[in-house]
């Protein structure tokens, strides 16, 4: 029995240095292609984080526009909202990422559309520091969302948030 074991112990060598090298190669290949795709699925979620907030604050914004109609429309500024989207009234995020600047955003009653804005989302600490996220309303009422992930501020030029 002795024999037996001893002999199979001895046969037993190991991977062979093409198998390792083989290995490795397979490795670094799907490294190559997961990193990249990986940091891009990071950008993505964190600029999410920015499109959500944008949204919140042009929902929270429109609705105290529709409950106050004519001058009391001026009185629905960011300390205002601050409470309804989670941020300070400085406009700062609960984490401390992102900070929300607001125009008024006003009910057009007569046309039944909203007016004002941009409402701005832009990232204040790493890794944020160079995204940011805008709502923007034309004179016609129509909303638009940018974003950006080169300059902590949006403008109408940057590519629509996907």
């Amino acid at each position: 029995m002795r024999k037996l074991l001893k002999r199979a112990l001895t046969n037993e060598a190991g991977f062979t240095l093409m198998e390792l090298i083989v290995v490795v190669l397979i490795v670094g290949i799907l490294a190559a292609v997961g990193v990249p795709l990986y940091l891009g699925y990071v950008r993505d979620s964190r600029l999410a984080e920015a499109k959500a907030l944008a949204g919140a604050t042009l929902t929270a914004a429109q609705a105290c526009a529709q409950q106050n109609t004519g001058s009391e429309a001026t009185n629905c500024t960011l300390a205002l909202l601050a409470q309804r989207i989670g941020v300070t009234a400085g406009g700062v995020s609960g984490d401390g990422k992102w900070t929300v600047t607001i125009t008024t955003v006003t009910l057009d009653v007569p046309n039944n559309r909203f007016l004002g804005g941009p409402i701005n989302v832009a990232g204040t600490i790493a890794p944020v520091t160079n995204m940011g996220a805008a709502v923007f309303i034309d004179a016609g009422g129509v909303v638009t969302m940018r974003c950006s992930t080169a300059a902590g501020t949006v403008a109408l030029t940057d590519p629509l948030c996907g």
